[in-house]
């Protein structure tokens, strides 16, 4: 029998879900609106200046007599062709000023078109419960308090959540989820505490390795403070939000030394932080001490969602 109490949070956490499946529904909206927008700025872009390609094709072609030049005739198919090319263009040419200009500020309308929408949810968007985040196992706790007759209480129905092995398919599904964000990031913002407690914060370069998102390697000289901080395992990281306020954040990690040395990583820096080893002497290069960062779980926070994706137990 669910108690009173656990009655009052369980709906709130009805309440919860159905705010957040209105803030998705707004979202969707924005995120439909956007791309409609880029669609019309790119046709409008190619119907306007395929008439001038046009004209510019039709001046060349009083040169048909040239051998060249003969071959084709302006007609409507050439026109058609022109257009197609003329999106193509414009379709690369909106990552670029002056189109991802109007692009941006069209974005920031409907950003502040919807903002009062998003605001009101923004509560919502993390529950906790005895002190621990749980937003992301709502739905779960929900469904199985209403099916499982055995589990009377939110406690029951958390346990039972976490007694539960993560399956191969969801693990594969969030390390796929997982690596679409980690790719927009090479920095993070690593916090440690030293024996007495006391926290502090650097901002660090890191790569991955072998497409694994979830482990994070990076390279510290031996003689850094924060080389002990590691040693002791305590730490939590989270990464600068991008223009689209996308940030990760985790304190369920696991922090060691490997027997990487510089060189093993440093085809990985070159890619994902480039000028990182050319900024490193050879004589640095080789005292670097070379520390990895194990994503147990993660968290994924933008304008548009909220979300936890866990990797292991």
């Amino acid at each position: 029998m669910i108690s009173e109490a656990d009655q009052v949070v369980i709906d709130e956490m009805i309440t919860r879900e159905r705010t957040m499946k209105e803030r998705q529904k707004i979202i969707e909206d924005m995120t439909h609106k956007r791309r409609v927008f880029k669609r019309r700025l790119v046709i409008a872009c190619a119907a306007v200046v395929t008439p001038f390609l046009t004209i510019l094709y039709n001046v060349f072609m009083q040169y048909e007599h040239w051998p060249m030049m003969g071959i084709v005739k302006i007609n409507i198919l050439v026109a058609i062709l022109i257009f197609l090319l003329s999106l193509a263009l414009f379709q690369k040419l909106i990552k670029y000023r002056p189109l991802k200009y109007i692009v941006q500020r069209y974005r920031r309308r409907i950003d502040k078109r919807y903002t009062e929408a998003l605001s009101v949810s923004n509560r919502w968007l993390q529950f906790y419960y005895h002190q621990r985040e749980i937003s992301h196992i709502i739905p779960q706790i929900l469904y199985y308090l209403e099916a499982n007759p055995a589990l009377e209480t939110i406690d029951d129905a958390i346990a039972y959540i976490d007694s539960q092995p993560v399956s191969l398919e969801l693990y594969q599904n969030n390390l796929s989820e997982f690596r679409k964000y980690v790719k927009q990031f090479n920095t993070m913002v690593l916090s440690t505490a030293n024996e007495l407690g006391q926290p502090a914060s650097r901002q660090i370069n890191f790569v991955t390795l072998d497409g694994i998102p979830n482990v994070w390697y990076f390279g510290t000289d031996p003689e850094a403070p924060k080389v002990s901080e590691l040693d002791l395992g305590r730490a939590a990281i989270f990464t600068l939000p991008t223009s689209e306020e996308l940030r990760i954040t985790s304190n369920r990690l696991k922090v060691y030394r490997t027997q990487y040395r510089f060189s093993d990583i440093a085809e990985a820096y070159q890619k994902q932080v480039p000028g990182y080893v050319e900024s490193l002497s050879k004589e640095e290069q080789e005292k670097e001490i070379i520390f990895a960062i194990e994503l147990k779980s993660a968290r994924i926070d933008s304008r548009f969602q909220n979300k936890g994706l866990t990797f292991s137990e």
